[in-house]
């Protein structure tokens, strides 16, 4: 990624955390990040390309930090349920993710549904991103296959995220998730 891109990202972040998407343009991205209007058209080609591009590396920003805190060694069943948890507290946490969600949620229902020229939504990108490591030796450990658990996961944190009145806390969320794909916990 050049220079240039990662200033146009950190400047639409900051954008869309005080105003959202909605209003959000190529040239007041521009204008924040202090290059000229058609580096921003020449690195995203149009605010659809920018929103992927954003997405993309928040996404990714989101798995590095998870690497820091969740023991991807730990069982199957401790691994979803601090993945869920991390989650959980990351995204409501993330004020873009928060400003969209609170005033702009059809954008989050457009993304985690499909997005224009995407080949895949969020939901199946984060899905993708968490299946190897539920692959890599816990595969006995799951009732379900790991695709699947890494769906369960994704799903249940983007509802739980987008709809925050529940009966469950986080802890209680985690738990769930965890007894959802875990062999183990079937067997109780």
């Amino acid at each position: 990624m050049t220079r240039s891109a990662t200033e146009l990202i950190d400047a639409a972040l900051s954008l869309i955390a005080e105003s959202g998407l909605t209003g959000l343009t190529l040239t007041d991205v521009a204008r924040r990040a202090g290059v000229s209007r058609a580096t921003t058209y020449r690195e995203f080609g149009d605010k659809d390309g920018l929103v992927a591009a954003v997405a993309r590396r928040e996404i990714g920003t989101m798995i590095a930090a998870a690497y820091q805190v969740v023991d991807m060694a730990a069982p199957a069943a401790e691994l979803t349920r601090s993945a869920t948890l991390f989650a959980l507290r990351y995204l409501r946490e993330h004020a873009p993710f928060t400003y969209i969600r609170d005033h702009e949620p059809q954008w989050l229902l457009t993304l985690a549904v499909t997005h224009e020229g995407a080949e895949r939504n969020l939901v199946e990108t984060v899905t993708a991103l968490l299946t190897p490591l539920l692959s890599l030796g816990h595969a006995g450990e799951l009732s379900v296959a790991p695709d699947q658990a890494a769906e369960i996961t994704v799903r249940t944190v983007l509802s739980h995220v987008l709809i925050e009145r529940s009966t469950l806390d986080d802890e209680e969320i985690a738990d769930t998730v965890a007894r959802a794909v875990s062999a183990t916990s079937h067997a109780r």
